[in-house]
Order: C-alpha cells, then sequence, then structure tokens
C-alpha cells in the first residue's frame, strides 16, 4: 500500500484514519484468500503426512502379503555351527535329523597366465554367460546375459564387464601369482555344471586368447542326471568307490533294495555310430564269504570293469565319477555315434532286476538276451525288468582348460534318508523347509533341528498391522473434525467460531479413509464356501478383530490366538495373495497391483474370469509361452499349467479352474502402490496421474489460483487507496481555495466595511 497522507489540516478531518480504515475493510478480502490459501497449503502438508503413514501401513502389509512373508516360524538346533533350520511358504512342523556328508561347492575356473591386466587383447567379441539360478526365477524368457568386448578391452576392463552384466551366473577376479596374473571365473550358484559361457564373432577369446576353453576338439564331457549316494548320507566318488559296495547304495528312500542277481546295464541307442547297439549287463556280486553270505562289488570294481570292455573296443572315453556321484563321461564321445549330441540323451545306466514270468506252465527268467531280443516290443522289453536305481540322462557340460575347483552338491540325510542338492540351502527335501548347511558332520553323530510355528510372533504381526491402521485412522479424524470455539469481546460479547481443521470436508481425504476402512472391516472374496480350500476366517471380524465406538479397530488376543492354532493356513488366506486350483499343478505365478481377484478358468487357450459377482467374461489379450506352460493375461497375472497337460487326450476338451484370493494384507499394499502410482492406465487406455499425484496436484493448482486471487484483490485494494488520497486530496485543496476564497471575501469585506464607516464620520 502506497505510503501517503493526507493528514486533514484543512477540513480538520482525520483524512488518514479515513482511508486507512476503508482501505482496511477492502484489505480483508485479500485476507480471507490468503487465509484459503494458507488452509489449502495446511491440507497439502498434512496430506503428504497422510502419505507417509499409509507407507507405514503398506510396510506392515508388505511384511505378510504372501504365505511365506505372513509365516513366522521358531527354529531349534542342538550344533547351530552345522545345521539350522527355517520355514517359508508350505513349511509344515516337524523335527527332523540331520548327517551331512559334503558341502556344495561353486565351479571355479581359471585363464592362461598373462604378464599385464592392461594390456589390449585386440578382440572384437560377445560373450554369452547363463544366467545365475536367482536370475533365472524371475526372468523366464531370457537364458543368458550378453557382454560385448571390444578390441581395446584388457584383462580387467573384461572382469569389470562380466561383473556388470546383470543376472550373470559368474563373477569374475583377477588373481597374482610369482608375476603371472590369471583371469578366475567363479559361479554364482553352488553345485555341479552350474555357469556355461561362450562367445559370437568368429573369434576364440575363450579359447585360444584366454585359454580358459578347452581348443582339443576331440574331447567332450557328459555328466549323468542322477548321482550315486551310500547310506550314509555321502555321495560315491572317486575318493571312496573301492570303499562303498553295491550293498551300502541308497536306491530309494533311504533303503537298499538290490539282491544278489541285480546288474547294472548299459543301453546304447539302436542307431549307433561304432559301438555295439542293445544292451550290455554286468552283475553286482561279487562272490560269497566263508558262511555263504553274498559279497557285493565295489563301484569302484565294476567301473574298472565297465573301463576295460571301453579299451577292449577301443573307445576313446573313459567312465569316472564326480564329486557329487555323478557318473562322468571324459574323451572323444563324437568318434562313437552312441554318445555324440545326437544320441547321448538316448544312452541308460541302470540297476535293475530282471523279472520271472510263467511261459507254458513253466517260469522263465528274463536275461540280456531277451532284452536284445528284436522281436519283443519297446513296451515288452521295459515289463522285462524292475528298475531299482535309474541314472538319468547324460547331457554335455562345458570343458575348461584349468578347472581350479569343481563344482560339487551337498550331500546329507534326513532322517536316514540321502538328499542330494545344488546349494547349502535346501528345500527340496521338505518345501518351504529350509535345512542350512554349514559343516560336514565327521566329528558328530547327527544335527537335531526341529521347526515349529510362531503363533504368537504371528498374532503380533497381526496386531502391530492393525494398530497402524488404527493410527492412520486417528490422524485422519483428528485433521478433519470441526471444531466451536467460544470468544467473549471487550464489550462481554459472546460470538462462537467453527473452526475446521485441514482435512474437514475434503472428499478426496473422505473417499481414501473409506477405501482403506472397507479393506480391513469387508470380507474377502473367494473364502467363504464348502471346498476344501474355504474357511470360516473370511473376515477380520471372525479372529476377533471388531469395530469399537470410537471407529478405531480393537483385538480380541485370544480368539486370534484361538484362530491361528485351528486352521493356521485359512487365517492365512484372510491376509496374503493366495491361490487354490480345481487340478493339481495349476497356480498363479506372477500377478501384479492390477491383477483382480476371482476365479480364472482356461482351457489352455483361452481364459476367462469370474468376479465376487458372478460375471463372467472371455479375456482379452491372453499370451501364452510355445509349451503352453504359461498364460499371462493383460493385466500382468500368470496361470501355470502342467507340462503336456492339455495335450494329453484325457484331458481334451477340459476346462481347470484357479481362484485367485487377493487378502487383506495384499489388497492394502495394492491400494497403495496403485495410488503412489505417477500414472494410471484406466480400461479405456488413457493415462491419467495416479491418486496421490493427482490429489497434490489438485492441492497444488489451489493454492496458485488463491495466490492469484489474492495478488488481484491486493492489486484492486491497492488502487483504491489510491484513489482515496488522491479524492481526499482533492477534498483538502479544494477545501483549500474555499478557505482562501473566503478569506479573501471577508478580508473584503472588512475593508469595504471600514471605509464605509470612515466616509460617515466626515
Amino acid at each position: 500500500m502506497p505510503a501517503l497522507s493526507v493528514g486533514g489540516l484543512v477540513s480538520g478531518l482525520d483524512t488518514n484514519s479515513i482511508i486507512s480504515q476503508l482501505t482496511a475493510l477492502e484489505q480483508q478480502k485479500v485476507t480471507r484468500e490468503l487465509q484459503k490459501k494458507d488452509n489449502v497449503q495446511k491440507t497439502l502438508d498434512q496430506f503428504k503426512e497422510l502419505q507417509t503413514r499409509l507407507g507405514n501401513l503398506a510396510a506392515k502389509a508388505s511384511a505378510m502379503g504372501t504365505i511365506g512373508k505372513f509365516s513366522l516360524f521358531k527354529s531349534t538346533s542342538n550344533y547351530e555351527d552345522y545345521v539350522t533350520v527355517s520355514g517359508k511358504e508350505g513349511a509344515i512342523p516337524d523335527k527332523y535329523k540331520i548327517k551331512v556328508g559334503q558341502l556344495a561347492e561353486s565351479q571355479k575356473v581359471a585363464s592362461k597366465a598373462f604378464s599385464s591386466i592392461v594390456t589390449p587383447l585386440g578382440v572384437d567379441t560377445t560373450l554369452k554367460i547363463s544366467l545365475s539360478a536367482a536370475a533365472q526365477k524371475n526372468e523366464f524368457f531370457r537364458t543368458d546375459v550378453e557382454v560385448k568386448i571390444s578390441a581395446s578391452d584388457t584383462l580387467k576392463d573384461i572382469a569389470s564387464k562380466i561383473n556388470a552384466a546383470a543376472g550373470a551366473g559368474v563373477k569374475a577376479s583377477i588373481q597374482n601369482t610369482n608375476g603371472e596374473n590369471r583371469l578366475i571365473l567363479t559361479a554364482v550358484d553352488t553345485g555341479t555344471n552350474t555357469f556355461t559361457i561362450s562367445e559370437t564373432g568368429g573369434t576364440d577369446l575363450l579359447g585360444s586368447v584366454l585359454g580358459i576353453l578347452g581348443t582339443n576338439s576331440n574331447f567332450q564331457k557328459a555328466i549323468s542326471g542322477s548321482a550315486l549316494l551310500a547310506l550314509d548320507g555321502t555321495a560315491v566318488n572317486e575318493e571312496n568307490k573301492y570303499e562303498i559296495r553295491f550293498n551300502n547304495l541308497n536306491t530309494v528312500l533311504n533303503t537298499n533294495e538290490l539282491t544278489k542277481d541285480d546288474v547294472v546295464g548299459i543301453f546304447l541307442p539302436s542307431n549307433n555310430g561304432s559301438g555295439s547297439a542293445g544292451w550290455k549287463t554286468y552283475g553286482i556280486l561279487e562272490g560269497y564269504d566263508s558262511n555263504n553270505k553274498p559279497i557285493y562289488k565295489t563301484i569302484g570294481d565294476l567301473l574298472d570293469e565297465i573301463n576295460g570292455d571301453l579299451e577292449s573296443a577301443n573307445a576313446s572315453f573313459t567312465a569316472k565319477l564326480g564329486n557329487s556321484g555323478e557318473i562322468v563321461l571324459e574323451g572323444n564321445l563324437n568318434a562313437d555315434g552312441n554318445f555324440d549330441e545326437d544320441n547321448l540323451d538316448k544312452v541308460k545306466i541302470q540297476i535293475f532286476s530282471f523279472n520271472t514270468v510263467t511261459i507254458a506252465g513253466s517260469p522263465h527268467t528274463f536275461t540280456e538276451a531277451d532284452l536284445n531280443n528284436s522281436t519283443y516290443t519297446e513296451e515288452e522289453r521295459k515289463a522285462m525288468i524292475n528298475v531299482k536305481k535309474d541314472m538319468g540322462t547324460f547331457g554335455n557340460v562345458q570343458v575348461f582348460s584349468n578347472t581350479l575347483n569343481e563344482g560339487q552338491n551337498a550331500v546329507y540325510s534326513v532322517d536316514g534318508r540321502s538328499v542330494s542338492s545344488k546349494s547349502n540351502n535346501d528345500e527340496t527335501f521338505a518345501p518351504g523347509t529350509v535345512f542350512e548347511l554349514k559343516k560336514v558332520t565327521k566329528d558328530i553323530d547327527s544335527v537335531n533341528v526341529s521347526l515349529d510355528l510362531d503363533i504368537e510372533g504371528v498374532a503380533n504381526k497381526i496386531k502391530e498391522f492393525v494398530e497402524e491402521f488404527n493410527a492412520l485412522m486417528k490422524f485422519i479424524d483428528e485433521n478433519a473434525k470441526a471444531v466451536i470455539k467460544e470468544q467473549t469481546d471487550a464489550n462481554g460479547k459472546r460470538t462462537n467460531t467453527r473452526i475446521t481443521g485441514p482435512f474437514t470436508g475434503e472428499a478426496i481425504i473422505s473417499s481414501l479413509r473409506e477405501s482403506v476402512r472397507g479393506i480391513f472391516t469387508n470380507s474377502v472374496s473367494g473364502l467363504s464356501g464348502s471346498g476344501s480350500n474355504s474357511t470360516v476366517y473370511s473376515s477380520l471380524a471372525r479372529l476377533g478383530i471388531v469395530t469399537t465406538r470410537e471407529g478405531t479397530l480393537e483385538v480380541d488376543s485370544e480368539k486370534l490366538e484361538k484362530a491361528l492354532n485351528a486352521d493356521f493356513e485359512g487365517v492365512s488366506r484372510l491376509f496374503t495373495a493366495n491361490n487354490f486350483s480345481s487340478e493339481p499343478g495349476f497356480s498363479i505365478g506372477r500377478y501384479t497391483k492390477d491383477s483382480k481377484a476371482g476365479v480364472y478358468e482356461t482351457d489352455g487357450h483361452d481364459v476367462w474370469f469370474t468376479d465376487a459377482q458372478g460375471n463372467k467374461e472371455k479375456l482379452k489379450g491372453v499370451t501364452g509361452v510355445p509349451d503352453g506352460t504359461l498364460l499371462t493375461t493383460a493385466d500382468g497375472l500368470s496361470i501355470e499349467i502342467p507340462q503336456g497337460f492339455f495335450a494329453n487326450p484325457a484331458n481334451a476338451g477340459k476346462t481347470v479352474s484357479v481362484t485367485f484370493v487377493r487378502g487383506v494384507a495384499d489388497q492394502l499394499s495394492s491400494y497403495v502402490e496403485k495410488a503412489k502410482a505417477l500414472t494410471v492406465t484406466r480400461s479405456d487406455g488413457t493415462i491419467v496421474p495416479g491418486q496421490f499425484r493427482q490429489s497434490e496436484e489438485m492441492y497444488t493448482k489451489r493454492i496458485e489460483e488463491l495466490e492469484k486471487r489474492a495478488y488481484q484483490l491486493q492489486i484492486r485494494v491497492d488502487n483504491y487507496n489510491m484513489r482515496l488520497i488522491k479524492q481526499y486530496s482533492a477534498l483538502e485543496k479544494s477545501m483549500g481555495n474555499l478557505q482562501s476564497q473566503s478569506a479573501n471575501m471577508m478580508s473584503a469585506l472588512s475593508a469595504l466595511s471600514t471605509n464605509y464607516s470612515g466616509n460617515n464620520n466626515r
């Protein structure tokens, strides 16, 4: 406001006060707009605080949004430095006795020696490295990562580029020994045959330049799919093969089903190259002791027999045992048509007994000659034997020039049953139960571990979730309420003023509040019913979590723990994202925040969706993979299908349903995730800002509009003030002129009067 004054010296009026008061009346309009702006700013500030609090609630929800995260277990081990146990999704409480024969180790290979690590190698190529196990779980459609190598790259550069390749199944380092530098490649995963590396570009960086891969084209290596394990939980390998006899082999469920008449059979494909086609068998009996008890051959003795026959047949390869009990073939496999790339997977090595049947009233025991008799059909030959141990399919593995450490599997026993695992954190024996193997138990007899549900821990997690919800509701309600404030002025007059909160009357906040409250108080669809997957715990109220008079939730701890003990799986379904199907093997794999809960039906090609209200539709935009094991909907939900299910004639025309349930915690997480998203794609394809961003933009725009309105009003007030100053200045000037004129007139009149009086006196 201009710092001008009029003064009122002529008029005698307090014109400055009059102008100030009149201007102040107009200034109130600006003040009201600025107050509105401040109120909206407070709403925006509190809305940001609301997002933080909602994020805290979402964090609690995320910690229990899947069955694996929801479940808590208590575990014990009498030797924690040897073996511990933990529980994940699907784990069942139990007690186990563990013996550890060997730990899993990573494969490690080296390059040839280099004098410098900063000299360019002069090769342009692209390395292809297989994914690590963790990367494979997350990337269904990718099998390897590419690392581009340029001619200017040094040994150090190559190591850096390999380590920078996200998801690669190998890590690189450089070791210096006595002035010799070598590139070391170490598998990310433990176990046998854990990574592969190749290159494209017509160069030989891995072979002749780095010397990592073998350059002898006449040397190949193949490994069996199954392993030989002993009853004591150890692998049969090159070191102990002459110590373990066939009657000490673990054939099934840590038992030895072998008898003295059993044989080891080797089958060579009929379309072989140079070897003999058909079956070759070897007896496992060595002889009898002085008490006429059978003495079985050692694994090493029989392996020597096989290698002897290979040598007699001029085979250019030998058989040995790997660290983890697999059979390893090494040599020029391609020289024999039975073991080349086309036929290797058809080779069989099995331990079996010959069946006996009655033919023409007489018992007949089949022999090797019967197996090789072409007059029998393949099905008839299968019926001749009773397989007790199958070594699985052979597969080629890479040949490295300098192997520093052969990858090996962990071998351990659980309650006397032998297990082979690629990892020292293994859950293959009991799904969801993870055994962490730390040391070989050669110094102790065994380790006793137990796994129990932590009911109290889960109950506390649920209570913390509810407490965070209550804190959010109280925060919203405190900021949304309006109060009446009674005031008394100097004259004793009482007035009531309504004071509103930042959220008072805000429809956005009210809608958010009711959405969150609805997630906590509504029933979860898909849980109630009469099926085997139904549960009475389809709402929080059934757990003893009820709404109080104040609008918060109250937990009946006794009722909650009783429900957890009575039907833990049912309670977990109430909180988590989960699914169940009408056929074994079908399940929901991936899903997104936009994936809808309900029943999905598929015939292997199309997908139909039925929501909680019974509305059914055929979904558009469904994609699949070539082998028919995965269908993915447009909103990112994938249905996993067992291999070959719909190709089986018995399942022709069948439709399988999979029910996808989104529990309370998962719903809350998805709601917040969508609200926080910068953009959201509507059903019509249009892209709009997410709920939080949209609300912030609305409040920010409202603040800007109020600032603009206040600025415009301030200009009007300033102009009004200037007009008042000009008007009162003009008034003072006019009144000054009038006073001057009046004084002049009075002076003139006075002079006339004096003259008139003087003339009369004469």
